[in-house]
C-alpha cells in the first residue's frame, strides 16, 4: 500500500468516526431533551399528586368534622328519646291510675 493509499484510508476512517461522533452527539442531544421533558413531566406530576393529597386530606378532615357533628346530634336525639320514653312511661302510669279510679267509681266499688 502506498503512502497515499494509506493516507486516503486513514482519512476515510477519520471521516467515518467524525460522522459517527456527530450521530452520537445528535442522539445525546435528543436524549438530553427527552430527559429534560421527562423531568418537567415528573415535576408537574408530583405537584398534581401533592395538590390531590392536600385536597383529599381536607376532604377527610371536613368529613370527620361532619361525622363528629352528626354523632353529637345523634347522641342528643337518643337522650331526648330516652327522656321522652321516661315521660311517656310516667304518663302511662298516671293514666292507668286514673283508669283504675274511674273503673272503680263506675263499677260501684269506689263509693264515697
Amino acid at each position: 500500500m502506498t503512502p497515499e493509499e494509506r493516507f486516503d484510508r486513514i482519512e476515510q476512517q477519520i471521516e467515518f468516526l467524525a460522522g459517527h461522533q456527530a450521530q452520537m452527539a445528535a442522539a445525546i442531544d435528543r436524549h438530553s431533551e427527552q430527559i429534560g421533558q421527562l423531568g418537567d413531566f415528573l415535576l408537574r406530576l408530583s405537584r398534581f399528586a401533592e395538590e390531590f393529597a392536600h385536597e383529599t386530606a381536607e376532604r377527610f378532615h371536613r368529613t370527620d368534622e361532619q361525622l363528629d357533628r352528626l354523632t353529637k346530634a345523634q347522641r342528643q336525639t337518643e337522650e331526648e328519646l330516652k327522656r321522652l320514653a321516661e315521660s311517656q312511661r310516667r304518663t302511662d302510669e298516671r293514666l292507668n291510675v286514673l283508669i283504675n279510679v274511674v273503673e272503680r267509681y263506675f263499677s260501684g266499688n269506689g263509693k264515697s
